[in-house]
Order: C-alpha cells, then sequence, then structure tokens
C-alpha cells in the first residue's frame, strides 16, 4: 500500500512547523468548536447539532434510487438509453433541483439546527484532477452556505466521496473498480488539496460548522479479511491520512471545528485514539454512524467510553432508515447523552423513512426493472428521455411529499412535546383511521411491531404496509372511493389509535364504521372519548372480502378532546368511522 510521496512529505514537514501544539488555546470565538467532550456554539455555551444529511444530491447512492450501484455505473446505464446529451442534461438539473433554497427554508421550520452536506470530489476537480477555483461544487456550496446563513443553520462539509474511493464499498463513495484512496498517489494529493483549498476558502465562515474529512472509511488495511475494516486493531493508513488532513487545514483554518470517522464505517476507533489529542487547535470530535440497532446506553457505550477517556466531542453523524418510535428514541438517547446527530437522507424515492418523499414514476420504475433484468421490457430512447425529465420534475420540494411525522418524531416528540392533532378531526364527521395523532408510541397509538432493531436494513417488519406513514401502524393504499386512499391493516389484538378533536358537538349519533375482514370474523373495536366508552359492549367485525360499513345507532356523545379507538381483538383492516347525527 503507498501512503505518502514525496510530495506530501514536504507538505506535512512545511505545515508541522507553523502548527505547534496549545494546550492552552481558549474558545474560538463565534465557530461551532469543542468544549473539553461536548461541543459548543460561538459564544461557548454548549449545542447539540440537529440535522439533515443532503444525501442523494452531490452524489447518488443507488439505493436512494430504487436500484443498486455506484454513480458512475447509474450514469452509464442512463447514457445507453436516454443518450449522452439527455443524461448530461438530467444530472446538470439534478444538482440545481435536487436541493434549492426552499428546501433549506423546509428544514430550518422543521427545526433542524444543521446540515450535513455530502460532497463528491469530482464536482471540484476537473477530469485530470486539476482544482477548479470556479467548479460546480464551489458554486453550489457558495449557494447552499448562502441559505443555511440567512435560515441560521450549521453548515458542516463531508467528503462523502473522496478520489480513489475511501472503502471497499463502491455505492457510497462512487468508486470504480481497480481504484482506491489508499494505493494511489494522485488520489492522496487530491484529497488533500481538497480540504486545503476548502479550508482557505470557507476559514473565516461562521456559518460553516465544521469539516467531516472523510466519510465512512471502510477497508481492511490489516488484513484481517474483513473488507469492511472492522477487525482492524491499527488503521495505520488511516492515522497517517487523518493527521496529515489535519495539519492541511490547520495550516490555512485555525477556526472550524474538525470531525474524523473511524475504520468500519465510522465504528472503528482502534489505532486512531491519538488524534483525539493531536489537534493542535484543541477543536476535534469523533464521528460514528449507527443504523437498525437497540437505542439503549449500552448500545453506544464503547463511544462514551472514548469521549470519557480521551475527552473528546461525539457527533451521531449518520442515522435514520427506520421507524418514527426508532427516531425518537434514538433522540432521546442523544438529548440523554448530550450527543448531536444528523438523520440520512433528506430524499429518497418512494421511502416513508426520510423528511422528504419523491413520488415514483412509472417510466422509473421500467427503467430500473430493465437494469436489474434486462429480460425485462426495455424503454426506448424517448421513453428514457421523457423519464428523465419527468423525474426532475418529480425531485422540486413543491412536487414531493413532506412527511412532517418523521421531522415531528426527530424532534418534538423526542423533546417532550407529546402529541398533535395530524389532522382536523370533528363530531359530526368522518375521520379516516390513517390520520391518528402525531406522537410517541403508547401515547399517540401502540402497535405491536414498530422498528427495526435487527440489525439489518432489510428488516422492515415493523410496518407491514409501508404507505403513508412512518410508525408501527400497518397502513396500506386501496381504491375505496368512501376512503382517503389508505386504511389501517393487519390489526391485532390490543392494539389502538387516538385523535385529537378540533370539535366535538354533543348530541346523539349513528355511528359508521367502514372495514373489511377477510381471514376471521372475531375482531372487534371499541370507541372512548376523553376515557368514557361509547358502546356498551365491543362492536363485532364480521367476516368480509369487501368493504362493509357496519352502523351502531343511538350512540349519546358529550363535548370532549380526544377520541381513542381500541381494538380488544384483532384480524381486521379498518378505513374510517363516521358520525353522522340521528
Amino acid at each position: 500500500m503507498k501512503f505518502f510521496n514525496i510530495s506530501v512529505l514536504i507538505l506535512v514537514f512545511t505545515i508541522s512547523l507553523s502548527c505547534q501544539k496549545n494546550e492552552n488555546i481558549g474558545e474560538t470565538e463565534g465557530f461551532i468548536h469543542a468544549k473539553g467532550n461536548r461541543i459548543a456554539d460561538g459564544s461557548g455555551s454548549e449545542i447539540l447539532l440537529k440535522g439533515v444529511g443532503l444525501g442523494g444530491w452531490m452524489i447518488q447512492e443507488g439505493y436512494m434510487l430504487g436500484t443498486h450501484g455506484p454513480q458512475h455505473e447509474i450514469r452509464e446505464f442512463l447514457t445507453s438509453l436516454a443518450g449522452e446529451q439527455a443524461t448530461e442534461d438530467f444530472y446538470e438539473d439534478w444538482l440545481t433541483y435536487f436541493v434549492n433554497e426552499a428546501d433549506i427554508k423546509q428544514i430550518a421550520d422543521w427545526g433542524y439546527n444543521s446540515i450535513r452536506l455530502p460532497m463528491h470530489y469530482n464536482l471540484y476537480f476537473d477530469e485530470g484532477g486539476q482544482w477548479l477555483p470556479d467548479s460546480k461544487g464551489l458554486e453550489l456550496t457558495d449557494k447552499l452556505l448562502e441559505w443555511c446563513e440567512k435560515e441560521e443553520l450549521y453548515l458542516i462539509l463531508d467528503l462523502h466521496a473522496a478520489p480513489g474511493g475511501q472503502g471497499n464499498n463502491r455505492d457510497i463513495s462512487d468508486r470504480r473498480e481497480g481504484e482506491s484512496l489508499w494505493t494511489s498517489d494522485k488520489a492522496w494529493d487530491m484529497t488533500i488539496k481538497m480540504w486545503y483549498e476548502l479550508a482557505k476558502k470557507y476559514k473565516d465562515e461562521k456559518w460553516i460548522g465544521g469539516y467531516d474529512l472523510l466519510n465512512e472509511p471502510n477497508y481492511d488495511f490489516d488484513n484481517t479479511g474483513d473488507p469492511k475494516g472492522c477487525s482492524c486493531t491499527e488503521n495505520k493508513p488511516l492515522l497517517d491520512l487523518f493527521e496529515t488532513l489535519i495539519d492541511t487545514v490547520r495550516a490555512v483554518d485555525k477556526n472550524h471545528l474538525l470531525v474524523v470517522e473511524g475504520n468500519c464505517y465510522g465504528g472503528n476507533y482502534k489505532g486512531l485514539e491519538t488524534l483525539a489529542n493531536y489537534d493542535p487547535q484543541n477543536n476535534l470530535a469523533f464521528s460514528f454512524h449507527f443504523y437498525w440497532g437497540s437505542n439503549t446506553p449500552a448500545s453506544i457505550q464503547s463511544m462514551l467510553d472514548i469521549r470519557d477517556r480521551y475527552n473528546v466531542p461525539l457527533w451521531r453523524g449518520e442515522i435514520g432508515e427506520n421507524s418514527n418510535s426508532w427516531f425518537t428514541n434514538m433522540a432521546e438517547l442523544m438529548n440523554q447523552f448530550q450527543i448531536g446527530w444528523a438523520n440520512w437522507p433528506w430524499k429518497k424515492i418512494n421511502n416513508l423513512d426520510g423528511p422528504v418523499i419523491i413520488d415514483p414514476i412509472p417510466g422509473w420504475d421500467k427503467l430500473m426493472a430493465y437494469k436489474s433484468d434486462s429480460s425485462n421490457p426495455k424503454p426506448s430512447q424517448t421513453e428514457a428521455q421523457e423519464t428523465l425529465s419527468q423525474l426532475i420534475e418529480n425531485i422540486k420540494l413543491e412536487n414531493c411529499r413532506l412527511m412532517h411525522d418523521v421531522a415531528y418524531a426527530y424532534l418534538n416528540a423526542a423533546d417532550g412535546e407529546g402529541t398533535r392533532a395530524y389532522s382536523s378531526h370533528k363530531i359530526p364527521g368522518t375521520i379516516f383511521m390513517t390520520d391518528y395523532d402525531l406522537g410517541k408510541i403508547s401515547e399517540a397509538w401502540y402497535d405491536t411491531d414498530y422498528q427495526n432493531t435487527s440489525g439489518k436494513s432489510s428488516n422492515t417488519a415493523w410496518n407491514k404496509g409501508m404507505h403513508y406513514r412512518n410508525d408501527g401502524v400497518d397502513i396500506w393504499s386501496t381504491s375505496d372511493a368512501q376512503s382517503n386512499g389508505y386504511y389501517v391493516g393487519k390489526i391485532e389484538k390490543d392494539e389502538w389509535l387516538q385523535f385529537s378533536m378540533e370539535e366535538v358537538r354533543s348530541g346523539t349519533y349513528s355511528v359508521i364504521i367502514r372495514a373489511k375482514s377477510p381471514n376471521s370474523d372475531n375482531g372487534t373495536i371499541m370507541l372512548s372519548i376523553d376515557g368514557q366508552p361509547l358502546f356498551i359492549e365491543a362492536v363485532s367485525i364480521p367476516k368480509s372480502n369487501d368493504w362493509q360499513d357496519l352502523k351502531v345507532e343511538n350512540i349519546n356523545i358529550a363535548n370532549g378532546q380526544t377520541l381513542r379507538v381500541g381494538f380488544p381483538d384483532g384480524g381486521f383492516d379498518l378505513s374510517s368511522i363516521r358520525f353522522v347525527v340521528e
């Protein structure tokens, strides 16, 4: 393995002369910075960075598009169908419209305070590897910083796709076969050059929250047989690179927080512990990424031990791809231990677990089906071009679906706000069961399966329907004309839903329950308002393959604020409940 060349050794020696260790440096006035083993804002007050990672913008990871593979392979595939110019236009438009000022305003309006920008090196260099002072990457970064400053959001720059690729996972770094950051002098030098130029350009920008120097290294430096690098105990090349990058940045920028990530996607810090005290400004944090595990103190104990032992702040730079309950539990745990986080990612195609959904289109599904298996129908060039144009329209925020429940789970529920009405409900009127309250499990709703702690990304058993909302409540789509397009299904015993009411008008009502039960006649339903049952006994749901209206007459209702729909016995599907004045 090649780790340094002569030019880099000279650079490091020169920089080291100007970067002498200062153990007594004070707070970095006006800038996000390390303060002992916590992160503080520009005034010195501790801050929890609660952010969003703009995944999918500067670098496309295949799974976000409903496929797999690195971006360059996806691009080559699209070129083969749509043609070179149409694909070139598509990628130019993608960069223009995927993130815009409206996106940043929405992030701020929801209550996030920071943004992590995953950068692709190829937007900052020409094809020969020369730095471009007027590059597309810098143009986009400048615009983003302007929007962040306007909305008072901290922007953390993240080298997500490093020259050559920082690990064996090709999708997250757009690595080409046969290339590697760890075996190429050119890739190594470009990485150093990139951070030198970025630090020099942004050194005085106080809304830059920090520099995340290298996303998720995953490389078997110690030849352990584990390609992810999780078994490495020395990680010497990674240590060398981080030391070089720290020296490089500090030669021109003594203001900004530096963030390093361990091997094994940020989880393996063996051999890297000395980085905690390497920065001459004492302004460095360790980042770890964590998906699909339990949100317990034990799950992060190894990182807490590192924080305490080496007096270094922690940042959970990526989390996500789970249920709302998991997000809330994660954020509560991070609040408990004063660790900031950034949820991943901002937008994905037809996936409920992010803040914003890009609606799928049939043409894109056809393209991806053909990419997956060439025996599927091949789209024509015209079809491919029309699909790319339509997808560009769909990625604009005004054409996306905002997942308010996801943002609520990360921010409001985790901070103890409690429940909030998802939509307006009135009696008399129709209440759609999918519009139950925003809030935590056992406060706004209860479902038997509600999160993924399996350790595997593919386990979505916590949501069997995967439509409309991202809680454990199982929701499917329906063409029933009397629905809102969705229904709650696979109802199990003792589950329940809560609805905060805008208005409950006292009177005598007929209650009409719209349900179906293809496989059972044992299901029952019970309603209560402010804890007072509306029925003398639970209403039985007869077996039926089709939607049916079950009418219960002569129900007296007084004023109230909260309707609860409970299921003493499950085995059926439920669309809505209507309250009609008799």
